[in-house]
């Protein structure tokens, strides 16, 4: 009995050694694996460096907090309505976009509406920020990945 008890312990073991982990998804930033839907759960602004950090978001109607912002394939970038529709209802937005590096280029209409820094890419949202040159304001919006 304790030899069998010895075996069966081993077998078990050697099993559930030989197991794999599941391994984490590697999230690189790319113009593929930024494609997708994301919802903005942040946004912050600043008049420039030395000025306080105003935080946007928290003065949101929760219609707007719902708003989907969707990165698709060809660079078409769209905004749409949440299921909480404002009254009246945002405009839908749509745009070109672009990825160099971490800097994404959005631009309509033949103009560009900004380059901004993509910063704390994951397979569940990012950062991107955007200081406008001519004021010098800072702009900062986290997007979570519906």
């Amino acid at each position: 009995m304790k030899k069998i008890s010895i075996y069966l312990l081993s077998i078990i073991f050697i099993a559930t050694s030989c197991q794999k982990e599941a391994e984490a998804p590697v999230c690189v930033l790319s113009s593929t694996s930024i494609l997708g839907t994301y919802k903005t759960i942040a946004q912050t602004s600043q008049a420039n460096p030395q000025s306080p950090v105003v935080d946007e978001y928290a003065t949101w109607d929760a219609c707007e907090k719902d708003d989907l912002n969707v990165f698709s394939s060809g660079g078409v970038f769209t905004t749409s309505e949440g299921v909480q529709s404002c009254t009246p209802p945002t405009d839908p937005f749509t745009a070109n976009w672009t990825l160099s590096g971490n800097t994404l280029n959005l631009n309509a209409m033949g103009m560009v509406i900004g380059d901004y820094t993509i910063s704390n890419f994951t397979c569940d949202g990012f950062t991107l920020s955007y200081t406008d040159s001519t004021t010098g304001q800072i702009n900062v919006a986290t997007l979570a990945r519906q």
